[in-house]
């Protein structure tokens, strides 16, 4: 038999006051999406997005390196020249500041330029990912659907002779294995309330 948790009279009262998440997205909605959702053309919440994870686009690091990536950011900021300094303006330069500031701590671990293989592709990707999910203590963050970003790195060294299907498989197993120990990144509070790994 299933047993239901009765609801805690204190979280109630709590969200009396506080809107609870869902709230906040169907908030966010147009009128449009709202319609959709209501004739059932998309239920939940957005794709990719219905466990409330953040997910970066890690594929940019083994797809053009870091190097490129700081180059880009430090263009995209020179071209802000606002007539005036608002606060949307304020956020989108400090915001990209720290992206670049974060890029060039990556460029500790040798991760430059493009990756040249599912192995360095692989390794780029995780590297991003592991430094992304330490500064926010691993909570909620999801790599994303990388499989097919990978499969193209893979078929072509597959096609060379690089490496062969045995060797790839064995990297993309290790690959799971070091994702699920991100979990230890998270804060012990962070693991009471949710269970599972963040990926």
């Amino acid at each position: 038999m299933l047993m239901t948790k009765k609801e805690d009279p204190n979280v109630a009262n709590v969200f009396k006051y506080r809107k609870t998440h869902n709230d906040g997205v169907f908030d966010a909605y147009t009128d449009e999406m709202l319609l959709a959702r209501k004739v059932a053309i998309i239920t939940g919440l957005p794709d990719a997005y219905g466990r409330c994870r953040i997910i970066g686009d890690y594929r940019r690091v083994p797809l053009y390196g870091v190097d490129k990536l700081i180059e880009e950011k430090i263009k995209a900021k020179k071209k802000m020249f606002p007539d005036v300094m608002d606060s949307d303006t304020i956020r989108a330069r400090e915001e990209i500041s720290e992206q670049i500031r974060s890029l060039n701590e990556l460029k500790a671990i040798d991760i430059s330029q493009p990756a040249n293989d599912v192995k360095e592709a692989i390794q780029w990707l995780y590297f991003a990912y592991l430094a992304a999910t330490k500064g926010q203590n691993g909570a909620a963050m999801s790599i994303g659907r990388i499989s097919i970003f990978l499969d193209v790195y893979a078929q072509r060294d597959l096609e060379s002779g690089k490496y062969s299907e045995e060797e790839i498989q064995e990297m993309v197993d290790h690959f799971a294995m070091k994702l699920r120990m991100i979990r230890f990144l998270r804060t012990p509070e962070y693991d009471e309330l949710f269970s599972g790994d963040p990926t």
